[in-house]
């Protein structure tokens, strides 16, 4: 059911997205997260494919919203005991502060908020539980001309006893009037 909505969400991103093309420089992008999880002393890394949109008011400042859908999940032991962790969704929002170093390359930070469902099975007994919270992150992008180009970043999830280090890489696409 949740894998259902949040498919449905980020088909509905994409589309939204598209019809405000020709509207000012509305973005997508899609690539491939890499999600390190660290609670009590357990370490779990998780891949994710993420689906991203938003407009860039101007050169310098603008807004993104993010789908991540996990794909890779991990097994780590637990009192001898294996434990299967996957990352079944997450979606957070930002605002974004870009600086153009050159002109198709943009450093860029950002802050805002993020949640996520993960999932943990042992032989016999499976549960689902969410986390969110405050989200920063800093990274770059390279266009290869004035629509297409790609991205790096590093973002820190800050939840309530845990904290999620998210590395990525993504496509990206610009629409409407281009920088």
């Amino acid at each position: 059911m949740l894998r259902t909505l949040v498919s449905a969400s980020a088909l509905a991103l994409v589309a939204a997205g598209s019809s405000f093309a020709d509207d000012g420089d509305f973005f997508y992008s899609i690539g491939y997260s890499s999600v390190d999880i660290s609670e009590t002393g357990l370490d779990v890394g998780l891949g994710a494919i993420t689906l991203r949109s938003g407009y860039e008011f101007t050169d310098h400042f603008g807004f993104e919203g993010q789908i991540d859908i996990g794909v890779n999940g991990d097994t780590v032991s637990v009192l001898a005991t294996p434990v299967d962790v996957e990352l079944n969704y997450g979606y957070s929002f930002f605002a974004v502060a870009r600086a153009p170093v050159a002109e198709n390359i943009n450093l860029f930070a950002r802050v805002g908020y993020g949640s996520a469902e993960v999932e943990v099975s042992v032989p016999t007994v499976s549960f689902a539980d969410d986390a969110d919270g405050f989200a920063w992150g800093v990274g770059g992008e390279m266009f290869f001309d004035e629509r297409n180009g790609f991205r790096i970043e590093y973002t820190q999830f800050d939840f309530d006893n845990t904290d999620a280090d998210v590395f990525g890489v993504s496509y990206v696409r610009r629409f409407g009037g281009g920088r």
